[in-house]
């Protein structure tokens, strides 16, 4: 029996081997190398040019954006809540002189000593918030009808006001000095404070307006 290959099986044994070695060549040495890592330079490039799409996108509401941070802007400018001054010592020496002329208006004016500051000092604020807060603390003597008026406007007032700490008692005395004639009268105590726009600075000791 002849077990030796024809010569045409071995010439097709040998072509169908050098295909094999011809594909394991191009997915070795050509596929992995070349063609694998265009394919990856293909996947960033595309990523590139969605990622320049969306800033094109982005970039073309950027008008849009700024008009709406310009109006913000404005309005903040234009707020009547915020005391017009842009420092703690002018918004305080500002507030305590609109306190002392609130208190005058409403005094009595056949008596104006039945209603009349005691004590004004203003303190900086010892906790940071969001925009800075200008305390003013007052002590009145003043009778109850006219603080109620005064307590009205503040709170009604444009800057906007609050009123904090609100202490009376009721006191007898000598309400005139030199006076020999012991009144009635409500010894009031309370914190008028706004705020300004300006970034909180570090705490500082009470001052007196």
């Amino acid at each position: 029996m002849d077990v030796t290959p024809k010569a045409e099986n071995g010439r097709f044994l040998a072509v169908v081997l050098l295909l094999i070695t011809i594909v394991l060549v191009y997915f070795l040495g050509v596929h992995w190398w070349f063609t694998a890592r265009h394919l990856q330079y293909a996947d960033e490039i595309a990523d590139l040019k969605e990622q320049e799409l969306r800033f094109r996108e982005i970039a073309a509401t950027r008008k849009e954006v700024e008009e709406a941070h310009a109006a913000v802007r404005t309005h903040e400018a234009n707020n009547p809540a915020f005391l017009a001054e842009t420092d703690f010592d002018s918004a305080a020496a500002t507030l305590t002189q609109q306190i002392k002329q609130i208190v005058s208006k409403h005094a009595p004016k056949a008596n104006p000593d039945r209603c009349q500051i005691v004590m004004n000092q203003y303190a900086r604020p010892t906790e940071p918030e969001r925009f800075e807060r200008v305390t003013i603390q007052m002590r009145l003597r003043c009778d109850l009808e006219p603080f109620a008026a005064i307590l009205h406007e503040l709170e009604s007032s444009s800057p906007l006001l609050f009123i904090d700490d609100l202490q009376v008692y009721r006191q007898q005395g000598y309400l005139t000095p030199g006076s020999n004639k012991i009144q009635n009268y409500l010894d009031i105590r309370f914190n008028v404070f706004g705020y300004i726009r300006a970034a909180p600075k570090t705490p500082d000791k009470e001052k007196t307006a």
